[in-house]
């Protein structure tokens, strides 16, 4: 499973305006950026490098729903409506791996449900292709490949979009019923085993940490370098890295 040399990639914050959200996201020091809309839906970013953190709404729900990305997203709207309504909050993450089709075989093999859905906006030279469980926790990652490969489509189209500023993400926090349960699932699907003694599952470039508690949800980011800032912004909790607990059983 190594050889699919997974990474984290990004992470989707759904939130009922992303203007404001952006703006809510430079406010703390993590210079995020808001896109036109597109297709019925509007999303940003805070992009540090290969990796972001998406920040996406839907806002003509008819358009929407007849695109490629609203007919690969339906089994998730439900989710992603309540996020929005709540005020935000992040609904899950992509792991970034070398051959989607490859990882979406294992995982069948594995006895899970997967949808691969790929994706290729018109005019773009650059298209990704996701493989989606259907048969997982709201938190679940999917996973992502690129085609050129991440590392060209960073040099090549995205370097003046990399606005990182003064910190760096870490890792985020899945709180669960059940951490050391979850971690050990995650850490099984991704192919990267939990460290048990603390819930953590040490996935490159944004390790993954769960914790007690009920909400069954992804509900903070963690950050490094600079003077990482504790606030909130959109549902979605800030945070330095040293502040999280160790997990719980």
């Amino acid at each position: 499973m190594r050889s699919e040399s997974a990474e984290f990639d990004h992470l989707l914050h759904c939130v009922p305006d992303v203007g404001a959200a952006t703006a809510a996201y430079a406010a703390a020091g993590l210079p995020a950026h808001a896109n036109p809309p597109y297709r019925g839906f509007r999303n940003g970013a805070w992009r540090l490098d290969a990796r972001y953190v998406e920040i996406l709404t839907v806002v003509d729900r008819a358009e929407f729903a007849d695109s490629p990305f609203g007919r690969a997203m339906t089994g998730w709207m439900p989710r992603v409506d309540a996020l929005v309504a709540a005020g935000g909050g992040a609904l899950n993450f992509a792991v970034h791996v070398t051959d989607v089709d490859a990882t979406a075989q294992r995982l069948r093999s594995a006895g899970h449900e997967v949808d691969v859905h790929v994706f290729a906006r018109e005019g773009s030279p650059v298209s990704f292709a996701e493989a989606v469980l259907k048969d997982a926790p709201a938190w679940a990652p999917f996973f992502i490949t690129y085609t050129p490969d991440r590392r060209t489509i960073l040099d090549r189209y995205s370097a003046g979009r990399v606005a990182r500023g003064p910190h760096d993400l870490a890792g985020f926090v899945i709180e669960t019923p059940r951490p050391a349960v979850s971690a050990a699932w995650l850490g099984d699907l991704i192919g990267i085993p939990a460290d048990g003694s603390r819930n953590v599952v040490p996935l490159p470039g944004g390790a993954v940490h769960f914790v007690p508690g009920p909400a069954d949800a992804l509900t903070t980011l963690l950050l490094t370098e600079g003077d990482p800032p504790s606030a909130s912004v959109a549902g979605l909790d800030l945070r330095p890295l040293g502040d999280v607990a160790p997990g719980g059983s």
